[in-house]
């Protein structure tokens, strides 16, 4: 009998309980599929939905013939958020860092690694990007890891994370 056990400790182990990864994204989404997102030119996304518009590339990235070059700034959060207003007063913009409930609207149902429309956001890292959202929690953030689109305030706001900006539509430049 301590056989059998063994044994089915064994299958239940190397089967993973029956869980199974997402199918990734890549396969998912078809090319030139941009959901509900308009392409404005200049990594620009246009978001009618949320009334945003989203810079398709991580902070510290350039967007240049279809891609994101450059590397990615990562921060913590409030060096982030001192990062978004420098670049917005050189520049003459409004940019800032997308909301909980923004940056969970990326998410493409059915799929992960990354669970973001690759068409739309082509470089994006499997990471946990910043919220401007505060936490309830002392010493946290919010923010989504990509790979899955879970969201969370339980981020430790200390930690050096990448980001994703947005700006509103009837903002306009300063």
């Amino acid at each position: 009998m301590k056989g059998v056990f063994v044994l089915l400790a064994i299958v239940v182990v190397v089967s993973g309980c029956g869980r199974r990864l997402p199918p990734d994204c890549r396969d998912v989404v078809k090319s030139e599929d941009y959901g509900r997102f308009e392409m404005m030119g200049q990594g620009i996304a246009l978001d009618a939905e949320f009334g945003i518009e989203w810079f398709r590339c991580s902070v510290g990235q350039r967007f240049v013939g279809g891609k994101c070059i450059g590397e990615p700034l990562y921060v913590h959060w409030e060096t982030g958020v001192g990062t978004v207003t420098e670049m917005n007063e050189k520049v003459g913009e409004r940019w800032r860092l997308p909301t909980l409930k923004e940056l969970a609207s990326l998410k493409v149902e059915g799929c992960g690694n990354p669970s973001i429309n690759l068409n739309v956001f082509p470089n994006i890292l499997v990471e946990n990007y910043w919220a401007i959202d505060e936490s309830p929690h002392f010493g946290f953030r919010c923010g989504m890891y990509t790979y899955s689109g879970a969201t969370s305030c339980r981020l430790f706001d200390n930690l050096e994370r990448p980001l994703l900006i947005v700006r509103d539509l009837n903002s306009g430049s300063k």
